[in-house]
């Protein structure tokens, strides 16, 4: 894609270009009528600062019309007849939603010159569950300036499980879905990164105009997601010049400390200076618009259970251009280029426990798209669109590359816990991940006698992405499972019969992987009559997906019905009743799914039991206790000397392997994937409230399909590697022995009385299965259902139970309010507080086992008989839920937070002072809990726990905090960590009270 860089820049800067296809837009639509009856040959004439020149057309037999695709912003409507008094309509059109001015007319003779400024809400308009979000709206608000902060504002929206309840997180579980499963997209481009889907920032805080979040109902023209779409849109320029500056404030001094903290938040101020500038070089034929964003950041953090700070210096630059150009009144051309540097020093991934784990990094990105949009009739338009991500990680992970210090250490109770060097290998060649695509759409506007009118809007695209990867899981390709001793912030290992070594090589480098979807979709927009209209689409989705071995790893297509059917009570638009049904379904996983039987870039995977002497062994004073890099040194000096039967040694040894997982020998995909999908029905009200408000209501209800699975039984077959290991195949498959369901109450509304901005949403959702297959770095991965995977083993029923998911959180609230002071010539002041409260999520006791009995000290009696595997993917970890899934619950999240901004205008130039107060009391609710289990597996012996058939015994549990005595003579599997459910570090509470400064002008 990189080669096309050049030409298509140089395109961009010769013509503009319209952003992409289909959500950069709004659409207007109304009616004209005199007595209650339509009025056909109304011209109806529609102007914006947002709109190049003005727009005409002439209602139909029905009084309708209708102005697609046109630039969101502020709109005056001029319904004209000869011989009727014109009417003038003001009204707002969102991005990617319908809005609507009818116009009322009356004889000249009779009547004056009318000019009407309500209209209602587009929320109501459509059946789709929408929220839109504007740049002035996050500017009043104490929330994140930025595509994630408007998410946060929407109904149906929860952490996802990267995500944080405090919002301050990577990833957002939208209706129900992972957190990976929505669709993000920035001037119509699609901003979500291959593999977790998480939106890159791509864009500049002040120059976003409005955000729109589409939770339920939505239209055909969205594809390749099951959550919700998230569409955002940067500023134009215009026929007036407009700009800002702005220079933001933070100090990690500012910020309240946690309860359990023993440092100081350091003391250092960071600044982030953002500037917009927007005009026209031609009035109403060619505006221009630039942004800038540089920021050196210190951010404070601090290491998990050792609580060492450290501080985060995030040194980035972006920088935007967007031309839009009017080639004639009929035919136009936009486009913009946004280009990101982004360096990290002090970097980490994962829970790290020492400051050795830290790494420098740079992650360069840009984004770029352009469309042309031409009137061809009065009733048809057309365009067309092309736009292209790239993505890279460059140095991100451990520069070193020899056993001693490029060799990870993973606290084996914890898996998340690491330390010793960074998480994957810095020094290996960097990774990109792209897409790029590329589209048509037609719009046509058809009017009946009989019925009704129908917008109708069909298209065609094409999106690729492609993703260049060698994933080397640390520097030295080894990482060791070990029993972590801490002594404060110091730590050592011990390497003893529970220790698992893993070796990670990439035997084969990749050259990038190709996965592409076209998709045709068509969509009707038929409004019968005054009361009754309707929402028909169907959109149909083609897989070409190729993996970087150039295996076909999907050719399948899906069709996706969407139906919606709304009813206005009174034909006033004051009450409505919607109702829609409809599928969603994904892409095909970048990665995961997609790349599980590649051996391109895709590391194999070897574990072996450690025999040797222990190393630190338990009653070891910790002054006497053998350095970290001397431990490591023993425990590979034994490991490259011990030999098997047949005399292979080191990585060779079968006597001390327990899993291997060979890429591309060790999984294939027999026949190509479905991708996932979601079935979905709806049912809604809304009304207007007076003039300037609206509340809505809709029930949701989502059950998914198609999972992605691995399956490997004795029918799978075998292997033999290129060490001549002999190993077990597994086959990814997709599946329906796994569930996900949802099911929530989404209320919304919002209402401008006096000066006062008052709005809110409630949600209260539930969320359960036993789909739990997202990963904190891998997005959705293939998951091992019971009966599918090793299931003479690992069958049993605690291994996968169904119940309430990690993204579950039973209510969730955010209302807020604002007001304007007007002080005249001395100023303005906006207060804004906004309320949040959500109950805590679900989480459960679970822990690792080994169900084989083949680790020393682990048998138990009752092992199955093998029936002939090599089980060599089987490993020595398995799951077990020893209560139900979701049992537990984290604290509930309560957040009161103030934003108060002072403007004094000068002329036409407003200068500001903003200030603002998260977590204004200070809650520290414990969000992230500790959740360790102690078992046999990964307690050991001097627990006093012992092994137990999972298949026939029910797991008994020894007291929390009782002594081993106590849990051997019980005889007891299982005990709660001594701080399960409570706080692990710093980083178990909400984000505590926070401060934040702002300065700047706008013009």
């Amino acid at each position: 894609m990189r080669n096309h860089r050049v030409v298509l820049i140089a395109l961009l800067m010769a013509l503009g270009a319209l952003t992409a296809l289909g959500q950069t837009s709004g659409s207007l639509i109304g009616t004209a009528s005199t007595g209650g009856s339509p009025l056909p040959g109304v011209t109806v004439t529609i102007s914006s600062p947002a709109l190049q020149g003005t727009r005409t057309t002439v209602t139909n037999e029905n009084g309708a019309y209708s102005f697609p695709s046109i630039p969101p912003g502020r709109y005056t409507v001029v319904f004209t007849l000869d011989g009727m008094a014109p009417v003038t309509r003001d009204v707002q059109v969102a991005l990617a939603q319908s809005a609507r001015a009818d116009g009322e007319l009356a004889l000249s003779s009779v009547a004056e010159a009318i000019t009407v400024t309500a209209a209602a809400p587009a929320v109501l308009e459509t059946t789709e569950i929408s929220t839109n979000i504007t740049a002035e709206m996050i500017d009043a608000l104490p929330v994140q300036r930025n595509i994630l902060g408007a998410v946060s504002l929407a109904p149906g929206v929860a952490p996802g499980l990267a995500g944080r309840a405090d919002n301050n997180n990577t990833g957002f579980s939208i209706s129900g879905a992972a957190s990976s499963d929505s669709l993000f997209l920035v001037n119509g481009v699609v901003v979500g990164e291959n593999l977790r889907g998480q939106p890159h920032n791509l864009f500049i805080e002040d120059a976003i105009q409005e955000t729109t979040i589409i939770t339920g109902g939505v239209s055909a023209e969205y594809g390749r997601f099951t959550g919700g779409v998230v569409s955002a849109i940067t500023k134009s320029g215009g026929n007036e010049f407009s700009g800002s500056l702005r220079d933001t404030f933070t100090n990690p001094s500012w910020t309240s400390e946690t309860p359990n903290q023993t440092n100081p938040n350091a003391d250092v101020t960071s600044e982030l200076y953002e500037a917009t500038l927007g005009g026209f070089v031609l009035r109403d034929r060619l505006w221009f618009f630039g942004a800038g964003r540089f920021t050196e950041a210190d951010q404070q953090f601090f290491t998990t259970l050792t609580n060492i700070g450290y501080t985060r210096v995030r040194e980035e630059t972006r920088l935007e251009g967007k031309l839009t150009a009017q080639l004639t009144p009929q035919h136009s051309l936009v486009g913009s280029y946004l280009d990101v540097e982004d360096n990290l020093i002090n970097d980490f991934q994962f829970n790290i426990m020492d400051e050795q784990s830290l790494f420098n990094r740079s992650l360069p990105n840009s984004l770029m798209s352009f469309q042309y949009q031409g009137i061809l009739s009065p009733n048809f338009l057309l365009e067309g669109s092309y736009s292209q991500k790239e993505f890279a990680f460059v140095g991100s992970g451990s520069p070193f590359t020899d056993l001693i210090n490029g060799t990870l250490l993973v606290d084996i109770s914890n898996t998340n816990r690491r330390w010793w060097t960074s998480t994957f290998c810095g020094s290996c060649g960097d990774e990109e991940r792209n897409n790029e695509s590329f589209g048509l759409k037609s719009t046509y506007y058809l009017s009946t006698n009989n019925l009704g009118t129908h917008s109708i809007v069909a298209g065609a695209e094409n999106f690729a992405e492609e993703r260049i990867s060698n994933n080397h899981q640390s520097g030295s390709d080894f990482r060791i499972f070990h029993t972590l001793i801490q002594n404060g912030t110091d730590l050592r290992a011990r390497f003893d019969g529970n220790t698992v070594i893993q070796w990670n090589p990439v035997f084969s480098r990749s050259e990038g992987t190709d996965l592409q979807t076209q998709s045709l979709f068509i969509n009707d927009k038929w409004d019968l009559n005054p009361q009754l209209s309707f929402n028909i689409g169907l959109r149909f989705d083609k897989n070409d997906a190729q993996d970087a071995d150039g295996n076909n790893v999907s050719d399948d297509s899906a069709i996706s019905p969407r139906l919606g059917v709304q009813y206005d009570v009174r034909g006033d638009g004051r009450h409505r009743i919607n109702a829609s049904l409809g599928r969603y379904v994904n892409k095909v996983a970048d990665g995961n799914a997609g790349g599980s039987a590649q051996a391109a870039g895709v590391p194999s995977t070897f574990q072996f039991r450690y025999g040797g002497p222990v190393i630190n062994p338990a009653g070891t004073p910790f002054n006497e206790l053998v350095p970290t890099a001397e431990a490591i040194r023993l425990l590979f000096e034994w490991f490259n000397s011990a030999c098997d039967s047949e005399g292979r040694c080191g990585t060779l040894n079968r006597d001390i392997m327990t899993f291997s997982s060979v890429s591309g020998l060790s999984t294939r995909i027999d026949e190509p994937l479905t991708s996932p999908s979601v079935d979905e029905i709806t049912l809604g009200y809304g009304a207007r409230i007076a003039s300037t408000g609206h509340i809505r209501g809709d029930l949701v209800w989502r059950e998914w399909q198609d999972f992605y699975a691995r399956m490997l039984t004795p029918a799978t077959g075998q292997s033999v590697d290129q060490f001549g290991n002999r190993g077990d195949v597994g086959v990814t498959v997709n599946t329906n022995e796994m569930s996900r369901e949802y099911r929530a109450l989404m209320l919304s509304g919002q209402w401008s009385p006096f000066r006062i901005n008052i709005g809110g949403n409630y949600t209260l959702s539930e969320l359960k299965g036993n789909d739990n297959t997202e990963g904190l770095t891998t997005g959705t991965t293939p998951t091992q259902p019971n009966s599918l995977w090793y299931p003479e083993y690992l069958d049993y029923a605690q291994r996968n139970p169904e119940g309430y998911l990690p993204e579950d959180s039973r209510h969730r609230v955010r209302l807020w309010v604002g007001r304007d002071f007007d002080f005249g010539p001395v100023g303005n002041v906006n207060l804004s507080l906004l309320q949040s409260y959500f109950t805590g999520r679900a989480y459960s006791a679970s822990a690792f086992i080994d169900a084989t009995g083949r680790t020393a000290g682990n048998q138990f009696a009752g092992i199955p008989a093998n029936p002939g595997y090599i089980l060599s993917q089987i490993g020595t970890n398995h799951l077990y839920f020893f209560s139900d899934r979701g049992q537990f619950r984290t604290d509930s999240f309560n957040s009161t937070d103030l934003s108060l901004t002072y403007t004094l205008p000068i002329s036409r130039v407003g200068l500001f002072l903003q200030a603002n107060m998260t977590n204004v009391f200070d809650q520290d609710g414990i969000i992230n809990p500790n959740t360790t289990v102690r078992t046999r597996r990964n307690a050991g012996a001097a627990s006093g726990l012992v092994a137990f058939n999972p298949m026939t015994e029910t797991a008994i549990e020894c007291p929390q905090g009782a002594a081993a005595s106590v849990c051997s003579g019980m005889g007891a599997h299982w005990q709660k960590g001594p701080s399960f459910g409570g706080a692990t570090d710093v980083n178990s509470y909400q984000l505590p009270r926070t401060y934040l400064f702002s300065a700047g002008l706008r013009f």
